[in-house]
């Protein structure tokens, strides 16, 4: 009898989490499905449910000068950050899983540092260094701002998949005359290849995503996609707001499906190795 209750109780319990669960599902995602149907909308008006469907604010969105430059801007910086951060990041993820020597817990935290200080005071920061150096509202100014807050990200991700692939692959290698560099290439890095992707695909999102920066970097001569969007917001109320915001949700969850493929393959290689 005391059995029978317990499992009542357990399922009640599982019941309850599944509706909470799903109610907090609804709650997060409801507002994003709200602004996708009123990006349809062809009335200046955010009618909801759209009394007449229409393309017009995408259309809106490819007309204008300024809605495009800042998505190219955007665009051309993330995919830069992105290259760079992945060519900083790996060999420092790598040394950090592959090495011990002494300071090489501090090192690692110097290095991901920029993911738990606070945007605004690394964005107070940069400001001080960038006006002194002359980048202020110049697109490399964004690149190397962005490029310090992607590749911590890239460290965490690729070290942690060096960490689960075995270093005795690559001393195999260099027992074969291959050097250090050719086994890297060769092997270390061919082991790694879907946390590669999902590395690059978590630099890009931070930096296209990334408005604090922009705000504080990009001045009047390099707006980005999210700075436009902020001031669209901040001082107009622009109907093309709703038709960029769901380009951007469908540009996300792309990045985070490449993402989840590669931590899935990197965790299938994994589970075979083993």
């Amino acid at each position: 009898m005391f059995t029978v209750g317990r499992n009542i109780v357990t399922e009640c319990g599982r019941l309850g989490l599944w509706v909470f669960s799903c109610l907090v599902i609804i709650f997060l995602i409801a507002p994003i499905l709200v602004v996708i149907v009123v990006s349809f909308n062809d009335t200046t008006l955010f009618e909801l449910p759209p009394v007449r469907w229409s393309l017009r604010w995408y259309g809106t969105l490819l007309d204008s000068r300024e809605w495009r430059e800042a998505f190219w801007l955007s665009l051309w910086v993330a995919a830069a950050v992105t290259a760079l951060a992945l060519i900083l990041g790996v060999p420092a993820g790598y040394a950090l899983a592959r090495s011990q020597f002494s300071g090489r817990r501090l090192l690692e935290f110097v290095l991901v540092s920029p993911m738990i200080v606070p945007v605004i005071t690394l964005a107070l920061a940069l400001y001080a260094l960038f006006a002194r150096l002359g980048l202020i509202g110049r697109p490399a100014g964004l690149l190397l701002a962005h490029t310090v807050l992607a590749m911590p990200v890239v460290i965490v991700i690729v070290g942690a998949a060096f960490r689960r692939v075995d270093a005795g692959i690559e001393l195999a290698a260099r027992a074969c005359g291959a050097s250090f560099l050719r086994a890297f290439w060769s092997v270390s890095l061919p082991s790694v290849r879907p946390a590669l992707i999902s590395a690059g695909a978590f630099a890009f999102l931070t930096s296209f995503d990334e408005v604090v920066l922009a705000l504080f970097l990009g001045g009047p001569g390099a707006t980005t996609l999210p700075k436009r969007i902020w001031e669209a917001v901040k001082f107009e109320l622009d109907p093309s707001l709703t038709a960029i915001s769901t380009l951007l949700v469908g540009l996300t969850l792309i990045a985070l499906l490449v993402a989840e493929l590669g931590r899935t393959k990197t965790s299938r290689r994994t589970h075979k190795e083993n």
